[in-house]
């Protein structure tokens, strides 16, 4: 089965704790390198391309979940929003003369909003990199119906080839355990089964892959290892014909460094369908290159090289993941670039060296940087007479444990309750901006007035109005309590004000416009020390103008923050009273 989810009763992983591809090829890449962008969370820049290949994928997959025998090519995008169990067929004389045109038409329809979607997300990314307009819109719709070209030649295949047995179990309603997605909940006979040889609708329907759903939830669509230590998103997997044959769509041309990365991700795949299939392993792996309409092929691992393959990985969950690690396990030894030309062809590899173009060059003992971090420690302001204390990252305090009353219940539809809390005659509002966590809700269901609850990490702050609330986020909760527990404090006994010493990793940038209809601008900093890493962020009058001279590998002293937080992210908001210092610049 594509899917394959974890099993909550014996899961002591966790899904933010389990190995990816992804993680294990850049670890290979450089271990450094993987502690800046996985342990540190450091995010690379986000360019165009980033975004405008999901949008490929998007569109890809909404094309394929259609079905020529149910739309018309000009219908509208919305037209599978009830699912094909609304459709009726089209007559003989509807159906499309040209299915690449067909496909074509559907990218047309799809891809304009899809585009437009990515657009809006990348601007409103505060890492994002580049200009939008230096990249042709053309060429990535191309990309779509390149794809579906290719796809075009699996249904043409399908249909030339099927057996009578496959296709008679398809006409009588048989579907995989976990079917590819096509609208359909209803079982029974396929409506746009035929008689006779198979049909060109037909084929469509019984060779279309299973693919990741673009509206399923997150992470609801991952292949978990039984042992939980590991888990990927398989992109395409073609199952028609008794075969089992795994595509990865690149929205690129293939060339450089990065395709020996795809290779590798690929026979990891196979190695995951293999375990979690009783070892069958699949029968052929691609590489869909749509810059250039190359379909390239992968090896597939024998058992031995799954076998050895999956105890490389185990054995790199259990170094990097199972164990807290810091900056030392993790030494800037970067991989030999690999050569690769378009279309994912090997060629000779490049002589230059990996970090020349590595976007923590400036933080890297391997680069310009040293490990030499900061950690906490004291601070004296030129010109003035205190002293301040520093706190290393790691012991930020954002969550607070509060034992109190139930002063007021409003329920909302459709929403959280609004609930008012007391204690020892102050009240505090409390936020509860995230309804559910792993599904289950963060608060308890009939609360009523009078009642007595403790508020378990929750993130204390101000409103506007100066007003105090208590943000409950997916990594806090409120539950009913008799009594308080040891390290449960008052409700203003939490510590409002922090100071701070890090490394500059890079800037941060959102705009957008209010509710009012002003404009705003949210600058901030990404720091990093010895311990963890933090986001610093404030209004954009907030900032003094030494902020705008800030280059990655630069140390700042920021005294006066206060503090808040989402899930493992802690956050420092750039307040009134607020100031920053340079320490060290990174040329010096």
């Amino acid at each position: 089965m594509p899917v394959r989810s974890a099993n909550p009763e014996t899961d002591d992983v966790g899904r933010f704790n389990r190995l990816s591809a992804s993680q294990a090829n850049t670890w290979d890449d450089c271990p450094r390198l993987w502690y800046y962008q996985n342990k540190m969370r450091l995010k690379f820049p986000q360019t165009p391309p980033l975004f405008l290949g999901r949008a490929v994928e998007e569109c890809v997959c909404r094309v394929l979940l259609e079905s020529p025998g149910l739309v018309f090519p000009n219908a509208p995008l919305d037209v599978m929003s009830n699912g094909a169990d609304k459709l009726l067929p089209l007559f003989d004389d509807e159906l499309p003369s040209d299915f690449r045109e067909w496909c074509r038409a559907r990218v047309d329809v799809h891809w304009p909003k899809i585009r437009d979607e990515m657009h809006l997300e990348w601007k409103k990314n505060p890492r994002k990199a580049g200009n939008w307009n230096e990249y042709s819109m053309q060429t990535y719709r191309d990309m779509c119906v390149t794809a579906l070209e290719m796809h075009m030649i699996e249904v043409d295949q399908c249909r030339n080839t099927i057996s009578k047995e496959e296709l008679e179990c398809w006409r009588n309603g048989m579907r995989h355990e976990i079917p590819a997605p096509d609208g359909r909940e209803n079982s029974g006979p396929h409506p746009l089964r035929g008689k006779g040889s198979c049909s060109l609708v037909e084929a469509w329907e019984i060779a279309r892959p299973w693919f990741v759903d673009p509206d399923a939830p997150q992470f609801s669509l991952n292949a978990v290892h039984p042992d939980h230590w590991f888990q990927g998103e398989y992109d395409i997997v073609y199952r028609h014909g008794g075969k089992v044959r795994i595509m990865d769509l690149k929205a690129s041309r293939g060339g450089g460094d990065r395709s020996g990365n795809y290779v590798e991700q690929l026979r990891i795949y196979a190695m995951l369908w293999s375990i979690t299939h009783d070892g069958r392993i699949p029968d052929n792996l691609e590489v869909w290159y749509l810059g250039v309409g190359v379909r390239k092929e992968v090896s597939v691992p024998s058992q031995e090289e799954i076998t050895n393959l999956e105890r490389k990985l185990k054995d790199l969950w259990h170094e990097i993941k199972e164990n807290n690690v810091d900056i030392s396990d993790c030494p800037p030894i970067p991989r030999a670039l690999r050569g690769y030309a378009e279309g994912g062809l090997e060629i000779e590899n490049p002589e230059e060296v990996r970090c020349t173009n590595c976007d923590w060059e400036a933080l890297c003992p391997s680069g310009s940087g040293d490990d030499d971090l900061p950690k906490g420690g004291t601070h004296q302001p030129p010109g003035d007479l205190k002293e301040y204390d520093l706190t290393a990252f790691e012991d930020l305090v954002p969550r607070v444990n509060i034992f109190a009353e139930v002063f007021s219940v409003t329920n909302v539809p459709t929403k959280p309750p609004n609930i008012t809390i007391e204690k020892d005659g102050g009240f505090a509002f409390v936020r509860i901006i995230a309804e559910e966590s792993e599904g289950i809700l963060t608060y308890p269901e009939g609360l009523e007035k009078g009642e007595t609850v403790r508020l378990i990490g929750v993130i204390p702050s101000t409103n506007w109005k100066g007003e105090l609330q208590l943000k409950v986020d997916p990594h806090a909760k409120v539950e009913r309590a008799d009594t308080s527990l040891e390290g449960d404090i008052g409700l203003y006994d939490f510590r409002a004000r922090w100071n701070l010493v890090g490394r500059v990793a890079y800037t941060t940038y959102k705009s957008g416009v209010g509710r009012n209809g002003k404009p705003w601008t949210r600058k901030g900093l990404i720091l990093i020390d010895e311990t963890s890493r933090i986001t610093v962020e404030g209004w954009e009058n907030s900032w003094p103008s030494i902020y705008n001279t800030l280059k990655q590998g630069d140390e700042v002293v920021i005294l006066n923050v206060s503090l808040d937080a989402w899930a493992v992210e802690v956050k420092a908001n750039l307040e009134k009273g607020s100031s920053m210092y340079v320490v060290s610049r990174s040329c010096e």
